[in-house]
């Protein structure tokens, strides 16, 4: 702790032994220390088809209901977030996840309720890395969205945001939309917060994801032209949209 004098309004609150710290060194004290992420491998014991996975940051920002989301089998981790400044604010870190799994992790999302808005909290997603998965095509991948679309998949490059701006070229910290600085993934900072009110796009967001890891995959790198990253982007985004409606429509007429 850096024993920096503040009010309790510039503190953070560490849910784990109950002492406040400063910004700047919430995250670094021994309590969060001990809260690393035990991964589990989504594939173990069955045959991989695809090394498709996607994780989820998922911040929540004030008080909420911590033993549901700790106690949670696709939940890894957790620890406080320098960036969060409601009592009680924590990010949970998932397991790798497949395909297989979205609808359980909706369904938790679906649970999460606050009592703030999330307006300062996000919902980074990373997926896993390959050769053929660079930051650049994923760049032109997510400059091809328009507004509409950004909102209909929680993403938020679009906005005044500065935790993740889009850039040419910009694909490293803590303030962009694609960091590519993890040795397993690619994480994706262009992501909203992720709860009830926000549940409804998940299905979508990791199907426009996943559906442009498999587009990448087919080509070596540097197969592909910005125009057909663009075009196919665009048909992904629709895509996943429109079937996340219809079966949201479907499950609220059962």
């Amino acid at each position: 702790m850096c024993d920096d004098r503040l009010c309790s309004d510039c503190q953070e609150y560490c849910e784990q032994c109950g002492e406040r710290y400063c910004p700047y060194c919430c995250e670094r004290h021994a309590c969060a220390n001990t809260q690393d992420p035990c991964y589990r491998d989504p594939y173990e014991g069955r045959p991989v088809r695809e090394p498709f996975t996607f994780g989820l940051e998922i911040e929540v920002d004030g008080n909420h209901d911590t033993d549901m989301l700790r106690n949670h089998r696709l939940i890894a981790g957790w620890c406080p977030d320098g960036s969060l400044h409601h009592d009680g604010s924590l990010e949970y870190q998932s397991e790798p996840m497949t395909m297989s799994q979205l609808t359980e992790i909706r369904r938790l999302v679906e649970r999460i309720a606050t009592d703030t808005d999330n307006t300062l909290s996000g919902g980074h997603m990373h997926i896993s890395r390959t050769g053929r998965q660079t930051p650049a095509r994923w760049y032109w991948a997510l400059e091809a969205l328009d507004g509409t679309q950004c909102e209909a998949l929680n993403m938020r490059h679009m906005t005044d945001t500065r935790w993740c701006e889009l850039i040419h070229g910009d694909y490293c910290g803590k303030d962009t939309a694609i960091n590519d600085t993890h040795r397993h993934t690619i994480e994706f900072r262009t992501f909203g917060p992720w709860h009830h009110d926000t549940a409804g796009r998940l299905d979508a967001a990791v199907h426009y994801m996943h559906a442009m890891w498999r587009f990448f995959q087919k080509f070596p790198v540097p197969k592909l032209k910005t125009r057909d990253i663009q075009a196919m982007s665009r048909v992904a985004a629709t895509q996943a949209i429109n079937d996340t409606n219809a079966t949201t429509a479907g499950r609220r007429r059962i």
